[in-house]
């Protein structure tokens, strides 16, 4: 049976379970448990594959002006993403107005998400310690520092480096062999994830955003299946159905974690496997993505943007709802290591912007855990449609060869 097949069984069947299933359930410790081991296991090991694979992706394309090239481009498809992908949340945001007729309660929680200064995020790139690199569980950034200065010495040592590189090759090659035989379980892992998160869920409480939740969805169904597809389309001609095709388990992992970071290993897979990527080219983008590929939580933070300032009966300016645009997607800049993603964005532009008080993101908190899921699907295709993107630019792709397995 092929694996997509598997997928889908495993899907319906964890929907089913969970929906009759209450929040209560004894069987909703086994399944949360099964599915966090999953997930955790790719958690795991995303780290040590980013690390690996990135000092290979540096010496192979061993001059500086070949990594700038990749860098500056990859960096640009990601921001040009991102602005759409918030252009597209306040439009709807606008026009569909998802937070009128919501009464503004209590703040759930003063505390204010911790965005980080811009001085203080660029030296966090540069580890002060191989024991802080080791322990900082999300960052993608420090992690390809290391991999960059570890990529410099081996070219720097040339021959008396070879024997080194020839393992750090194998242990790249052995993470991605895990990589896949994890991905073998990936069927189970959807049904408890799915399973779990349903049955912990109460409809009571999801219904006063039902409309939020669903204006979000129909923006992040815009971006992956227009904006995204299509710039795939034109930059590669390939067709966008074999393109969604291919990604599909790394978007499932996604939403089931609600959490990009975790579906790192799956989306470098899919890439390679089913796009036919040289993975010693487009794993820097998709390093690269992991921290910087957010037009899924911009999208997310221009429609709950428009949400609470509706909520609160303020009217944003179009002047405004340009300015938000902008400042959403400098913001994504500096979220790596931050998997909340589209609520700190929120919280950002209700302080700098709006004017409104940052603890307003708690409006939301019932619901953060579903808008995760969504915009992260968008966040992960779009670091992949990116990544191929750039694999092809550098003539390093083989052909689209989805295969049974993922």
């Amino acid at each position: 049976m092929k694996l997509w097949i598997k997928m889908a069984v495993g899907l319906v069947a964890g929907i089913l379970i969970g929906s009759f299933l209450r929040s209560d359930s004894h069987a909703i410790v086994p399944l949360y448990t099964a599915g966090m081991v999953f997930m955790r296991t790719l958690s795991f090991i995303f780290l040590p594959l980013l690390f690996f694979t990135s000092i290979r992706v540096f010496i192979n394309l061993r001059t500086s002006r070949n990594l700038l090239i990749v860098f500056s481009k990859s960096i640009g498809y990601f921001l040009v993403l991102t602005i759409v992908g918030a252009a597209i949340g306040i439009t709807l945001g606008e026009v569909l107005k998802p937070g009128v007729g919501i009464t503004v309660s209590a703040f759930e929680s003063p505390v204010l998400i911790d965005y980080p200064g811009t001085a203080r995020f660029i030296t966090d790139i540069v580890p002060d310690s191989v024991f802080r690199l080791l322990t900082s569980s999300t960052s993608a950034l420090p992690m390809l520092f290391a991999g960059f200065l570890a990529g410099m010495g081996i070219l720097a040592a040339k021959e008396k480096a070879e024997g080194l590189f020839d393992i750090l090759v194998s242990i790249d090659d052995t993470l991605h062999r895990l990589a896949i035989t994890v991905l073998e379980f990936l069927p189970i892992g959807i049904f408890a994830s799915i399973g779990a998160a349903i049955g912990s869920s109460t409809f009571g409480q999801i219904l006063p955003f039902l409309k939020l939740i669903l204006v979000i969805a129909a923006g992040s169904i815009i971006q992956v299946f227009i904006v995204q597809s299509l710039l795939v389309y034109f930059l590669t001609k390939l067709n966008p159905f074999k393109f969604i095709h291919a990604v599909l388990p790394a978007a499932i992992i996604a939403y089931c974690a609600g959490n990009r970071y975790t579906a790192y290993p799956t989306l470098v897979e899919c890439v390679e496997n089913n796009l036919g990527a040289d993975r010693e080219v487009f794993s820097l983008t998709a390093g690269l993505g992991t921290a910087l590929s957010l037009s899924g939580s911009a999208v997310a933070a221009g429609v709950t943007t428009l949400f609470v300032s509706q909520a609160y009966g303020l009217d944003l300016s179009v002047y405004l709802q340009i300015i938000v645009v902008l400042l959403i997607t400098v913001s994504t800049l500096k979220l790596d290591g931050l998997p909340e993603g589209s609520l700190v964005l929120l919280s950002v532009v209700l302080s700098y912007v709006i004017k409104l008080p940052a603890e307003g993101y708690t409006i939301l908190l019932g619901v953060t855990a579903i808008i995760f899921q969504i915009e992260n699907v968008v966040n992960v295709t779009g670091n992949a449609a990116v990544s191929y993107i750039m694999a092809h630019s550098e003539e390093s792709v083989s052909g689209v060869t989805v295969r049974d397995f993922l």
